[in-house]
């Protein structure tokens, strides 16, 4: 056992880290990710918990990838940062928010895997990502099939094919999966679309069609650049810009508008080039193919129109409430920013009474937990990264449904707020007991069915005594 620990922490001393091993996936925390950045140009990193079902179904199948990498000598590495239990750094700069999350660091740069939990989606996802993807268009005639093609085109003017800035613009180019690259030697080229040698000219549909970059050439610089341009100031909401905002939780404001509010659009239109490096701004309309999505990750049970969102990260939502005009949106959104807003409370739609459990939610807690005349046993779940005993407090309500003052109730608060609670340990129990449900009653012991009806039976004054004779069978 000694020397299975021994040979895990051997590791790569580098810029005055040492990075431990499991197996053969690299171990890394919030003080050592800038160093693994600067070591390897290509990281691909698993963002975990340790109290995660899916994190512990799936790490054994990381564990085999990693050694399948380091076999077939593979141009990156595999590595794994701990991001669920104390390192919140790297979590909150590639907005990470569910495990397991898995990017591929380019120069630290990041690009999200998507698809499935498996050795092979990895690879091809990774060879895929590295592979040279600039396209060669010196005969004009390619020139412009390659910009009528893509309706997002990155184009560079060079003296040459061996310009060493090309290495910087290739890795750019694996940044962003979704642009067209290409280079071009063409003098005639320069001259017809009017740029000196060595510009980079960024060719788009919408807003003002090219936009030119005239920095000096760094990946840093160039990735910002196209960060900042490769996409609209505001828009309908589509697939790609859900994904962009929902899947990598990216700030947004979001409109909900109608045939009668579309003056709304235009204040946003206003707003959007002002706030874009920030936030993406994004309208939805009333029949909006994606409503209903829009609608469920924002926790609206009934959209209305015009109504304006801010959504910050999938826990932190702001609703604004107002006349929507420049100045009251821009100072909405500052207020937001500085905590001067309250965020709006999750709940899920109420849901119609199936079982013996009382499925409860965020709208209706205060009234049927905390405002009800009955003793209530209240079991919190947090079904996005824990389980919840569903079959044994099902079992239990059911032997205990013929004592009329108890109701055994379930709340998930992955997807509903409770300010009054908190919960250090997922699925937790509360008693609450009518007149004092600002105290409820811990439930401190290891779960078990039999260890929560004596905690039951030890606060409450059970009604049906055929019942509790049964229990002695539990």
């Amino acid at each position: 056992m000694l020397k299975f620990l021994i040979l895990c922490f051997i590791g790569l001393s580098v810029f005055g880290y040492t990075f431990p091993y499991d197996g053969d996936v690299l171990v890394l925390n919030d003080n050592t990710i800038n160093a693994a950045i600067k070591q390897y140009d290509y990281l691909l990193v698993e963002f975990y918990a340790s109290w995660c079902g899916h994190c512990k179904q799936f790490a054994p199948e990381y564990s085999q990838f990693a050694t399948q990498v380091k076999e077939a000598g593979q141009p990156f590495i595999v590595a794994k940062l701990n991001g669920g239990d104390q390192e919140k750094q790297a979590m909150n700069r590639y907005k990470v928010s569910s495990f397991p999350t898995i990017i591929l660091l380019i120069k630290g740069h990041a690009v999200p895997y998507n698809g499935d939990r498996s050795a092979n989606g990895l690879m091809n996802f990774v060879t895929q990502a590295l592979e040279d993807k600039l396209a060669r268009v010196d005969e004009i005639d390619d020139v412009y099939k390659f910009l009528s093609d893509n309706s997002l085109s990155v184009l560079y003017f060079v003296k040459d094919s061996q310009q060493p800035e090309l290495q910087i613009y290739s890795l750019a180019a694996k940044i962003f999966p979704n642009l067209k690259f290409g280079y071009t030697t063409s003098a005639y080229a320069r001259k017809l679309y009017d740029v000196d040698e060595g510009q980079i000219v960024l060719f788009r549909t919408f807003e003002e069609r090219r936009k030119e970059f005239t920095d000096q050439i760094t990946l840093e610089k160039l990735t910002n650049f196209l960060y900042e341009n490769s996409t609209p100031s505001f828009e309908e909401l589509d697939n790609k810009s859900y994904a962009s905002i929902f899947n990598k939780n990216t700030p947004a404001l979001i409109l909900f508008w109608s045939q009668s509010s579309q003056e709304t659009k235009e204040v946003l239109k206003l707003i959007a080039p002002n706030i874009k490096k920030r936030i993406t701004v994004v309208s939805v309309y009333s029949d909006n193919y994606m409503l209903n999505q829009v609608t469920g990750q924002l926790f609206i049970n009934t959209p209305t129109f015009p109504s304006l969102y801010y959504y910050k990260t999938t826990n932190e939502v702001y609703k604004f409430e107002g006349q929507i005009t420049v100045e009251n949106v821009m100072r909405f959104v500052h207020g937001a920013n500085n905590g001067k807003i309250a965020r709006k409370q999750k709940s899920q739609p109420i849901p119609t009474q199936t079982s013996t459990v009382l499925k409860v939610v965020g709208d209706t807690f205060d009234e049927l937990v905390l405002n009800s005349n009955k003793n209530t046993l209240v079991q919190f779940c947090q079904s996005s990264s824990s389980k919840c005993y569903e079959p044994e407090f099902e079992d239990l309500a059911k032997e205990l449904k013929d004592n009329q003052n108890l109701v055994l109730a379930q709340i998930d608060l992955s997807y509903n707020d409770l300010e009054s609670v908190k919960i250090e340990n997922y699925p937790g129990f509360k008693l609450y007991i009518p007149m004092v449900t600002s105290n409820p009653v811990n439930f401190d012991q290891e779960f078990s069915k039999e260890n929560l009806y004596a905690f039951v039976k030890q606060n409450v004054q059970l009604t049906h005594t055929e019942s509790n004779k049964s229990k002695s069978d539990l």
